[in-house]
């Protein structure tokens, strides 16, 4: 299999953060860890993906596609690393590109957000992102 098509549900691999990154109250913290950076990744990609009304797959196609297409890759590579904390070799590995990919699309957006309408988007998807890893990490309440 490609590094490029690493991004399928199934397949998608992203590192174990180091003991100092994961959170405390996770019992099997090198499990769940990779676990939640996973489902993370998913689930920024999906939101960002319906937001922006572009498939899924798209987003996760080994070519550029178009440029709109890859502004919406981008900016959820941009999520993944601003609103999870991932790092650019995580984002990199999910989205199966490489970590200068994923710091240069992080660049790219943070360029873009200059722009009101763009600006407003993302900080509606990023607050969202927030609410979705909490919800993951968070220990279950009794």
């Amino acid at each position: 299999m490609s590094p490029r098509t690493a991004y399928r549900p199934s397949t998608m691999h992203v590192a174990a953060k180091p003991e100092t990154e994961r959170c405390p109250w996770l019992e099997d913290a090198t499990k769940l860890s990779l676990q939640h950076c996973q489902s993370l990744c998913e689930l920024v990609a999906h939101t960002t993906a319906a937001a922006f009304a572009v498939p899924v797959g798209e987003l996760a196609s080994a070519s550029r596609r178009s440029a709109y297409t890859a502004f919406v890759r981008q900016s959820a590579m941009y999520l993944a690393h601003v609103s999870c904390g991932l790092s650019f070799t995580d984002v990199g590995r999910a989205f199966g590109r490489d970590r200068t990919t994923a710091a240069h699309a992080c660049r790219l957006v943070e360029d873009r957000r200059d722009e009101p309408e763009i600006d407003a988007v993302l900080a509606s998807l990023e607050n969202a992102c927030i609410r979705l890893r909490h919800s993951l990490t968070e220990p279950v309440q009794r």
